[in-house]
């Protein structure tokens, strides 16, 4: 009896270690996942553009990016550049880092040749339940509240990455897709694949509060000639101006100019901390 109590405890060991076995490889690896986000940069127009963001996956830690500048640097060294000259600069030119055991993230950017990292809390989720079959996953669904926007959320535990597009991670599985509800952002999953570099992420850290910055660039946004500008976008392109201390035409004429730049993407995800793209 007790022989056969063992044998069936050792069956059900085997058969445990059988299924939990593809889980611990899978979330033992280190992922690029690539995401393909339709948004619409300008409020006042229904024009929708595409860009694609990376995320890395690395451990216990993360950094969601837009791969626009590492495609170009990419055909640059393959001395390409016809192909990089074809490539739109990139508007969502931001950067996310995660730490699963941190209770914030760190977002990041460049605003006037200032790259700038500031603490955001992390998002809670709400409404979470079983949604269907979503593509080739059974996926669940939860709802949030993020930069005056709520957000639908597809995830999926058949990919065992509690982690995700933009600021969306902690939940039990892979976000798959990610959409405000009043369809001006949706990120979608288009490709996992298995990283063969184990360097680790370095952690980045705040060098400004989310509130003082959304000030530096709202101020730099109602007089833009008032400042020193520098400028430069993902294709190596500059644009430098030195406020003379007068209003004069080349100060009027750097307004009008910048302003046309500002207009150009005026509708953020996170609508409180505008983004400016040159």
């Amino acid at each position: 009896m007790k022989n056969l109590i063992m044998s069936s405890l050792f069956k059900q060991i085997v058969l445990l270690l059988i299924f939990i076995t593809p889980v611990i490889n899978f979330e033992a690896q280190n992922y690029k996942i690539t995401y393909e986000v339709n948004f619409k940069p300008v409020k006042e127009k229904d024009l929708f553009v595409k860009e694609y963001m990376v995320l890395k996956v690395i451990q216990d830690k993360s950094i969601f990016y837009n791969s626009n500048k590492e495609r170009i640097d990419s055909l640059v060294n393959k001395f390409d550049y016809e192909g990089a000259s074809t490539i739109q600069n990139s508007f969502l030119r931001m950067k996310i880092f995660k730490n699963s055991s941190q209770e914030s993230y760190t977002i990041g950017g460049n605003f006037n040749q200032f790259n700038y990292w500031y603490g955001e809390k992390k998002v809670k989720y709400y409404d979470i339940k079983k949604y269907g079959k979503y593509k080739e996953y059974i996926v669940n669904e939860a709802f949030a509240d993020f930069g005056k926007r709520k957000w639908h959320l597809l995830y999926t535990n058949e990919i065992p990455i509690n982690d995700g597009p933009y600021i969306f991670s902690g939940l039990p599985g892979l976000v798959i897709k990610a959409e405000s509800l009043d369809g001006e952002y949706n990120f979608e999953l288009v490709e996992i694949k298995k990283l063969t570099d184990q360097s680790e992420l370095v952690e980045v850290k705040q060098n400004i509060s989310k509130s003082k910055l959304i000030k530096n660039i709202k101020d730099f946004i109602k007089d833009p000639a008032s400042h020193q500008i520098n400028f430069k976008n993902d294709l190596g392109d500059s644009y430098k101006y030195e406020f003379s201390g007068v209003k004069d035409i080349n100060y009027k004429t750097t307004n009008e100019y910048l302003s046309r730049i500002i207009k150009q993407f005026d509708n953020y995800p996170d609508k409180d901390v505008p983004i400016i793209t040159f």
